[in-house]
């Protein structure tokens, strides 16, 4: 039996990996992705989603790409430290038909190809959206590339739309003076932010009933510890609760305050318990007072043949 079966969970509720079937819509990830839906249908060429690390990003992003209609063919790159060259080999390599030949082409060339593949789509009714994870890592050649394809476009429409998905340190790098172009062609940025304390309770409740134990709740107090402890960012409350459950579970118990404060401390997200400070304070104690013991000795006898020196 492992700690699932202990809990009768039908699913793992705490998985780090983004998972739709655990997607927690909070007010702010629906309104991000109200908003990015309206900038697709509105054909605009750049969108830009913002937010911290573990905040969700990519789970919001994967929920969106499954509800894309047929007008879109993607591109999705998720390690984005590539040269403009590579880029628009990573580009190609999902969308050209003969993508093998591709490798000795120039950069001219390779625009060339790029142009005919995107009006094919057009004829078809259908346009390119090229979506990047982590683009705070893209280089500032390779922004500047994606700028000047947003150039493609019919009288009527763009024929590719870009939506860029990054960290705080992508906002910063476009309002650079020499980003200043590709700034300017954004049409929607918006930000999302970690949840709330009310909405770290939903979220926990929420993936507890998704795994099959609606009846498990938190209190009030620990609910709020975990908002505290990790700023109600999913990502960490997702790896204290799995340090819970496999505590809980090799104690043969369930889950209390103290339990989830021992996960958080046994994560380094906060101090030891008092308990661990107590342990090993007094497992010290007695070392540290032998070695002052000594040090007393070794002191005395050493100022014995001085003090006799002074009597003489």
């Amino acid at each position: 039996m492992n700690h699932l079966a202990f809990f009768a969970f039908s699913d793992n509720p705490f998985r780090m990996t983004p998972d739709r079937d655990f997607f927690y819509a909070s007010r702010n990830h629906s309104s991000l992705a109200e908003a990015i839906k309206f900038g697709l249908d509105q054909g605009e060429g750049f969108i830009i989603a913002l937010g911290e690390v573990g905040t969700g990003k990519t789970l919001l992003l994967r929920m969106i790409m499954t509800e894309l209609d047929d007008r879109y063919a993607t591109c999705l790159l998720v390690s984005p430290q590539l040269t403009p060259r590579q880029l628009l080999l990573a580009i190609l390599a999902d969308i050209a038909s003969e993508a093998k030949s591709l490798n000795r082409m120039s950069l001219d060339g390779l625009l060339r190809v790029l142009n005919d593949e995107l009006f094919k789509l057009a004829k078809k009714n259908k346009r390119l959206l090229i979506i990047i994870d982590e683009a705070q890592n893209l280089p500032d050649q390779s922004l500047e590339q994606l700028r000047l394809l947003s150039n493609f476009e019919s009288d009527k429409q763009k024929w590719l739309q870009i939506l860029l998905v990054g960290q705080p340190e992508l906002k910063d790098k476009l309002l650079g003076n020499h980003l200043r172009q590709l700034l300017q062609r954004v049409s929607i940025m918006e930000t999302l932010h970690p949840l709330s304390e009310k909405e770290v309770t939903a979220y926990v409740h929420f993936r507890l009933n998704r795994a099959g134990r609606g009846d498990l709740r938190l209190d009030r107090k620990s609910c709020r510890f975990l908002w505290r402890t990790t700023g109600g960012v999913p990502r960490l409350i997702n790896k204290i609760m799995g340090r819970v459950l496999l505590i809980a579970y090799a104690r043969q118990q369930g889950i209390d305050h103290g339990v989830i404060r021992e996960a958080a401390a046994s994560l380094h997200l906060i101090g030891p318990p008092l308990t661990a400070l107590r342990h090993g304070i007094s497992r010290l104690f007695w070392p540290l007072t032998a070695v002052l013991i000594l040090a007393i000795v070794i002191f005395f006898i050493s100022s014995v043949p001085e003090t006799v020196a002074r009597l003489w």
